[in-house]
């Protein structure tokens, strides 16, 4: 059986050194210090959706964040009460009913939302909570930076809609110039709008990269996801990655030098090799890239040219075995895979552990928290 192991011990360490860098930065305006918005799209980053949501909870994360309304009722129904981001606006009536009807805030990108939700709002006669997306540079939803007049006409239109907080998404945060612009821009709005006598409430721009690259950018509020993971695009001290693919070799034998392994007959045995079989493959998230075809010309030419690159380098993939590490050879099938074991000693179905982001692994694999 395929799980992947989850060590509450860590999640815990990772939220206690996101709290540190969040603190140590100092407080806000009115003496507060930013807030963590747990980002639990994406069944949970990973990590289980309820499961995740749940342990955040209880460690007093009060604000999350989500992409659809499945994940909403989902949270609701397992009882979670705390405040809830949708993150992707929506113009669906249906949609804007159950989210309104869960007391969820809603992210407010266009003039035409306004109008669907005031109407819903005044005929119910209660108050809805909302965030303003405001494009800077990302080319998604919002509300283009450079578009003044129609931001604050915006405002201006809220009556039972209640706009509690302003915010952006950065299109590179690895990218300081880039993420400079977009954030001087995304003041500039704020600038305006305060100067036209409008609140704007929580102010947040910083997901993962951004909040780990730019303290200067915390504000009142940061949407944290992959950093609780420990799963950067730089190391970062402290932080322990999270989640492990845990399965059982399903078998073993010996196989004579120049042998095939898996698909395309781009790896041949060097030697007489030992290996192990393991029930876990692309499908499953390991080494994942939903854009190959394994049987395709061009993807058999990129394979022998990363077998060219590792005769050089060893930049293979590892699976954990009685903990010492081996090297996995040949392509990834679909639900398998092959490791190379000769150096093991007396190894049988012994229990094996793989390095996969938690996000890559399939929703249909069972979640344990230890």
């Amino acid at each position: 059986m395929k799980k992947l192991i989850i060590s509450r011990k860590d999640l815990e360490h990772n939220l206690k050194i996101i709290r540190m860098r969040l603190n140590s930065f100092g407080k806000d305006d009115a003496g507060n210090f930013p807030k963590i918005i747990a980002v639990v799209k994406g069944n949970g980053m990973g990590l289980g959706l309820v499961e995740y949501a749940q342990f955040l909870v209880n460690h007093g994360v009060d604000f999350l964040a989500v992409a659809n309304l499945e994940e909403v009722i989902a949270l609701r129904q397992a009882g979670i009460q705390e405040e809830i981001l949708m993150l992707t606006p929506t113009v669906n009536l249906k949609e804007l009913m159950k989210l309104i009807e869960n007391q969820i805030i809603l992210t407010i990108s266009t003039k035409e939302q306004i109008e669907m939700i005031e109407k819903i709002a005044k005929h119910k006669k209660c108050e809805v909570k909302a965030h303003i997306k405001i494009d800077t540079g990302f080319g998604r939803y919002g509300f283009l930076y450079y578009e003044l007049k129609e931001i604050l006409e915006a405002f201006q239109m809220c009556d039972f809609l209640k706009i509690e907080g302003i915010y952006t998404h950065f299109a590179k945060p690895i990218d300081e110039k880039l993420t400079q612009k977009q954030f001087q821009r995304f003041l500039h709005v704020i600038e305006f709008l305060k100067q036209h006598g409008q609140a704007v409430g929580m102010l947040h721009v910083s997901e993962s990269t951004a909040f780990l690259k730019y303290p200067n950018m915390y504000l009142n509020a940061v949407r944290i996801g992959s950093a609780l993971q420990g799963r950067t695009l730089f190391p970062v001290a402290g932080l322990r990655k999270i989640g492990q693919l845990k399965c059982s070799i399903q078998e073993i034998k010996t196989v004579p030098k120049g042998y095939n392994i898996s698909y395309g007959n781009v790896y041949k045995t060097k030697r007489e090799t030992k290996i192990a079989i393991l029930p876990v493959g692309f499908m499953d998230g390991l080494n994942m890239r939903r854009d190959r075809d394994i049987f395709s010309w061009k993807e058999n030419i990129l394979s022998v040219g990363i077998e060219v690159k590792k005769f050089f380098k060893d930049n293979s993939l590892k699976v954990t075995i009685q903990n010492e590490k081996y090297r996995m050879i040949g392509r990834i099938g679909m639900y398998h895979c092959v490791v190379d074991i000769t150096n093991g000693q007396n190894l049988t179905k012994e229990q094996a552990f793989l390095d996969v982001p938690p996000m890559q692994v399939s929703s249909m694999i069972r979640r344990e928290y230890v």
